[in-house]
């Protein structure tokens, strides 16, 4: 099978690798789709915190595709099925996960696409417990942003999402937009957005944002300081969470999931402390997190597709990649298909 292979930071090229059987309790699926992170940049950079990758590696974790063979064992997945899986791959045993919350295991961090092989390729095999079947002709672009969606689902799981609160989302990149898609369903009073780029500003309110508002548009913001229940601050920007937290309103939740790489210190605790706010940081996406998201994407009430911007074959992986990081290209969700 062709496999894009990263043999350090620096190089990526594609090669031929061998498709592997599933062994007893894995499926080997042919990949339809496969979205770049930013995360996969920082694979790519070498930027990526150490332990959280190991080389060589096949990236790709944000993928969709189709069962082709089931290792023994597996008895509720059939070739032909149409999945996802979640990525990282918990023991299952230790405290965390017996919590159910998967995403926090305190086993070695393993996960697809960074630890084990994943689908910037024609195949991948992944362990079947994690594997989530879909609906007949499901879009598979489509499914590939069930990962992030995921993500998003485990910060805003953590806040009971009831109708009529008042919801800020920090960052209109991907996973900013998904949440806007996401708290858009739960009927919020209002629901404002807070980004850079006003094509990403435009989509968030066809997504269901009530307001959108430019970051740098100061008295904007002040108008909007000390009002929400909910903020989800998803910017990657050494400023998102200070943002975050100017705009909640004294004992709200802050949910931060953003990583900027800045170790600086961006969050008053003089502030957090004096709003009484609930400030949670998230990591990745529990079992619960998918189960949501991939219910709700089966039954139609969350479609990701608009986040969907550009399309490459495997072998134009150098054109997408470099269409990830113009920020002049308008480029939201790029997938490479197999």
């Amino acid at each position: 099978m062709r496999a894009l292979l990263v043999d350090h930071p620096g190089d990526m090229r594609l090669v031929e690798l061998p498709v592997e059987e599933p062994v007893p309790g894995e499926v080997l699926v042919r990949v339809g789709a496969a979205g770049i992170c930013g995360s996969d940049l920082e694979l790519l950079d070498g930027t990526r915190a150490p332990g959280y990758v190991r080389y060589p590696i096949v990236p790709g974790h944000e993928w969709a595709g189709t069962v082709v063979a089931v290792g023994t064992g597996v008895r509720t997945i059939r070739p032909g099925d149409l999945v996802v899986a979640e990525g990282i791959r918990p023991c299952g045993e230790c405290t965390r996960c017996r919590e159910g919350r998967t995403n926090l295991c305190d086993a070695e961090y393993a996960e697809t696409g960074f630890t084990h092989p994943g689908a910037f390729a024609d195949y991948v095999r992944v362990p079947a417990r994690l594997v989530h079947v879909l609906p007949p002709g499901t879009d598979l672009a489509a499914a590939a942003l069930l990962e992030p969606a995921a993500c998003v689902a485990n910060g805003l799981l953590d806040r009971a999402l009831a109708p009529g609160l008042d919801v800020a989302v920090v960052g209109a990149g991907t996973l900013g937009l998904l949440a806007v898609a996401m708290a858009a369903l739960a009927s919020p009073a209002r629901l404002v957005v807070v980004g850079t780029r006003p094509d990403r500003l435009a989509l968030a309110r066809r997504l269901g944002a009530t307001d959108a508002v430019d970051v740098r548009d100061a008295d904007a913001l002040d108008a909007f300081a000390g009002s929400f229940d909910l903020v989800f601050e998803a910017a990657s920007r050494a400023d998102g969470a200070h943002v975050a937290v100017a705009l909640a309103r004294r004992g709200a939740t802050v949910v931060l999931e953003g990583l900027s790489g800045d170790t600086a210190p961006n969050v008053s605790s003089e502030e957090v402390v004096l709003k009484h706010l609930t400030l949670r940081g998230i990591f990745g996406a529990s079992s619960a997190a998918w189960q949501r998201v991939v219910a709700l994407f089966a039954s139609g009430l969350f479609d990701p597709r608009p986040l969907i911007t550009h399309r490459f074959p495997l072998e134009q992986h150098e054109a997408a990649f470099e269409v990830v990081r113009d920020r002049d290209a308008g480029a939201l969700k790029v997938e490479l298909v197999p």
